[in-house]
């Protein structure tokens, strides 16, 4: 049933986005993101879904009057130069048809990211957008919250199967990047009812969360925690609401969970842990061999490079998206990919400085905020799990290039009215 009603969602879809382009980046997004065929487990898995949106998105927004490139920035640059780096270094990956196969997928990501860029041209098309990767992956943070709540946090909070979030550590982290745009839109409804209804479902996103018995989510999660508290004019309120949630919670959990909690002071002995630091280990010494370039994407975990370097030791993979991207391409990806993570920062700290105190840009500075504790909350959390090219990191960097247009067209029209009102007022009264 369920795989029946994706698929006429899906083609009833098709029609619509020929004509409205833009509708078809949302479904594009909704699938990437959400992944509801692998909500389905039958016939529709087997359907290319994806591939039918992207095409007849593709074939709307072609004969359309949509924008056809994104806004340019060094963003955008840096993003192709990595394409154009993992491209290259793919071919020369000792397991070329194993990494090809991820290529493919990670090339995909980021022409929606840049696809998404170019059409979101306006407020309405930005919010629409945001909405949607919200509602994506709240479908799983508010289910995870239920199902910690009924079974006393006693198994933990998994995504679904055979994608980038079905690990339970995949799925908090990807929740917890979620977090702040949600709190976005919870700052811009106007309806009552949909504020309260979104802080209910980021409430149980941050349960599902400790719910995942991920150590790394809990890091991006204090992380988080900390840079609100920095951001906040109302400490005193914002630290007892902290406290008000965090405490029920804490001692809601299980006794399993707080050995996971304080797992985390004593990592030196703790397996999992040094599964990480062998598998950091390879990631460099991979590095180092085949310089400039790693050994393709996931290369670095196949068995035969894994064991080269450490053969008594199970293949684990990078469990950092930092030693992911330098084992699997090399010290000069490695570098293009903390450049392009540093202009975001950079960018959306010049968009909130630049929107800062001007009425009609309040929601653009909002959400640049926003999008930084995301980055936190990826930088933070990331250096602990293998979630490198993941989709809301894509698409909440490249959603930075309309923001930044989108702002600076505004305040240039406004310094224009200003200029015009004020060589109005200082023109000679006629005699």
């Amino acid at each position: 049933m369920r795989d029946i009603a994706l698929v006429i969602v899906i083609f009833g879809c098709v029609p619509v986005i020929l004509r409205y382009p833009f509708a078809g980046v949302l479904v594009w997004t909704w699938i990437s993101i959400g992944v509801p065929h692998q909500e389905a487990w039958g016939f529709s898995r087997s359907i290319p879904l994806n591939l039918i949106v992207a095409a007849a998105t593709i074939g709307g927004w072609y004969f359309s009057k949509d924008r056809k490139l994104p806004p340019m920035h060094f963003i955008y640059w840096t993003f192709l130069l990595f394409l154009v780096w993992v491209t290259f270094d793919s071919f020369f990956a000792p397991d070329p048809a194993w990494s090809w196969q991820y290529w493919d997928r990670c090339w995909k990501t980021i022409f929606l990211g840049f696809f998404a860029a170019a059409m979101a041209t306006n407020k309405v098309r930005v919010h629409a957008l945001v909405w949607v990767m919200v509602i994506s992956l709240f479908y799983y943070s508010v289910k995870g919250g239920v199902f910690t709540l009924q079974s006393g946090g006693q198994f933990h909070v998994l995504g679904p199967p055979n994608s980038y979030i079905g690990d339970n550590n995949c799925l908090a982290l990807a929740i917890l990047m979620m977090l702040p745009f949600a709190n976005y839109l919870r700052l811009q409804s106007r309806q009552r009812w949909l504020a309260i209804g979104t802080l209910a479902a980021m409430i149980l996103s941050v349960v599902s969360i400790v719910g995942s018995y991920s150590r790394g989510a809990y890091l991006g999660l204090a992380a988080v925690v900390l840079v609100g508290l920095f951001r906040t004019k109302r400490w005193f309120l914002y630290i007892a609401l902290v406290v008000a949630l965090a405490v029920p919670v804490y001692n809601f959990m299980p006794e399993s969970f707080h050995e996971r909690v304080n797992s985390i002071s004593d990592a030196k002995n703790d397996a999992s842990f040094q599964g990480r630091l062998d598998a950091w280990e390879v990631a460099y010494k991979v590095a180092i061999d085949r310089f400039p370039m790693g050994a393709g994407f996931y290369g670095p975990q196949r068995h035969a490079i894994f064991h080269h370097y450490l053969p008594s030791v199970d293949a684990h993979a990078a469990h950092s998206i930092y030693f992911q991207v330098l084992g699997e391409h090399g010290f000069v990806g490695l570098a293009i990919y903390l450049a392009l993570i540093a202009a975001a920062f950079l960018a959306a700290a010049r968009l909130r400085k630049l929107t800062r105190g001007v009425p009609e840009l309040e929601w653009n500075y909002q959400l640049a905020s926003m999008i930084q504790v995301s980055l936190v909350a990826f930088c933070v959390g990331g250096a602990a799990l293998s979630l490198a090219y993941y989709d809301v990191f894509i698409m909440e960097v490249t959603l930075l290039l309309p923001l930044m247009k989108i702002a600076r067209d505004t305040v240039a029209v406004s310094e224009k009215a200003k200029e015009a009102r004020h060589v109005a007022t200082a023109a000679p009264v006629p005699a």
